[in-house]
């Protein structure tokens, strides 16, 4: 039985759209399958799948006459002259493939669906090449929601307004089967070849593997580092930093390398979707210059890196993997403190291991003082206290606050 990816029903809306569908993401993320998955749902035969980490695929469409590429589509048996599809993997290994598409697209109106692993090349040479004839999609490791479905649970409380998700985690007690469910993945993550394996040691071999991939394919292919050792180095600097606001020049003096250097590899690992960089909201009471936090696009890929990661950063960690499809800040005064995500502007989200009366009142002064409308504490909540969110309840939580405001 095929699991689908949420992102696999959202693409279905715009199967029948003629914009070219781009969707990007980390290595090994499921963008394959994904478009696999895509290949088998289009009814119609008049269809191609081409795998550009295939050699000779690349030789066909680096071709500086793009006729050349279109007898090869129909030599595998596409018809241009009525509607067709071409389904794209990998599309970054072949640099002028965006004007290729380009013209395919406008000369014989072929649907396009890619994939690449890329932020920087897919934003760029698509803006250039294929300004209005294209819809971006970013996909990610799985949030828990997709966790639990791929491990065959359905344990998660859904459709709730966002006063029953706080009334939910304050009325019941925690479920071992969501919690411990949850403690796997804040400690392997979401890749999908990793969750759906029991034994933990391939877990963490399949992580280890993902690493290395990540630096000897995606490193190597997009950025021009003649030694990536420092990039690493970096990497592993900032596993203790999760959560924590990047200050460029402690990392330039700690790596003996100049800001400059820094700031290059740091767009590097966001452009290649190892680590995200999160903004500070703007406010009065902050006029200091700020700097953004980092978090990882996977807690499993941070721990590979680092097996020394704090418990509280690594629950923040997954608890931004669960909202990220949101807009997000997060919120500092100039004496630090701190509330971990303000969500579209209006919702202030502070993470806790274990929520206290303290951090409640801790927090409600911070959102005040942060001008949004709503806040919750999200964690374990022993002492059944409101305004509490489960972090497995977290992604459907903010979902419906989200969908709520909206409707307001």
């Amino acid at each position: 039985m095929q699991i689908h990816r949420d992102m696999y029903h959202t693409l279905l809306e715009y199967i029948e759209i003629p914009q070219v569908l781009v969707v990007t993401g980390m290595r090994r993320v499921g963008k394959t399958t994904v478009l696999l998955q895509l290949l088998d749902y289009i009814q119609t035969k008049n269809k191609v799948f081409i795998d550009f980490e295939n050699l000779q695929e690349r030789l066909i469409w680096e071709s500086s006459n793009y006729e050349t590429v279109r007898v090869s589509l129909e030599s595998r048996g596409l018809d241009v002259s009525r509607p067709s599809y071409v389904l794209i993997d990998e599309l970054q290994f072949v640099k002028n493939a965006p004007s290729v598409i380009k013209y395919l697209y406008d000369t014989y109106h072929i649907k396009f669906i890619v994939t690449g692993s890329s932020s920087y090349y897919i934003k760029n040479h698509f803006n250039q090449s294929l300004a209005g004839r294209k819809l971006l999609f970013e996909l990610h490791p799985l949030s828990f929601q997709e966790f639990c479905r791929f491990k065959g649970e359905k344990v998660l409380q859904n459709n709730l307004s966002w006063q029953e998700y706080q009334d939910h985690s304050a009325l019941l007690p925690a479920d071992s089967l969501p919690s411990s469910l949850f403690r796997e993945y804040t400690q392997y993550g979401g890749f999908p070849e990793v969750v759906l394996q029991d034994n933990s040691e391939v877990k963490q071999k399949l992580l280890e593997d993902i690493v290395t991939s990540y630096f000897q394919i995606d490193v190597v292919t997009f950025a021009d580092f003649a030694d990536t050792t420092h990039l690493y180095n970096l990497l592993r600097l900032l596993t203790q930093r999760i959560g924590q606001r990047v200050n460029v020049q402690t990392l330039s003096s700690v790596m003996k390398l100049r800001r400059e250097q820094i700031y290059e590899y740091l767009e590097c690992l966001t452009q290649t979707y190892a680590i995200s960089l999160l903004s500070q909201k703007s406010s009065i009471d902050n006029q200091v210059s700020s700097f953004d936090k980092v978090y990882f696009e996977d807690v499993g890929f941070a721990q590979a890196v680092s097996s020394s990661i704090s418990a509280g950063q690594l629950l923040e960690n997954a608890v931004f993997m669960n909202i990220r499809k949101h807009q997000l800040t997060y919120y500092q005064t100039r004496s630090g403190q701190e509330i971990d995500f303000i969500v579209e502007g209006s919702l202030g989200l502070e993470v806790k291991q274990t929520v206290s009366t303290h951090n409640l009142d801790a927090t409600k002064k911070r959102a005040q003082a942060a001008g949004v409308s709503d806040w919750a504490v999200v964690g374990d909540n022993p002492l059944h206290l409101q305004k509490v969110i489960f972090p497995w309840d977290v992604g459907s939580a903010v979902a419906s606050y989200v969908t709520e405001t909206n409707k307001a």
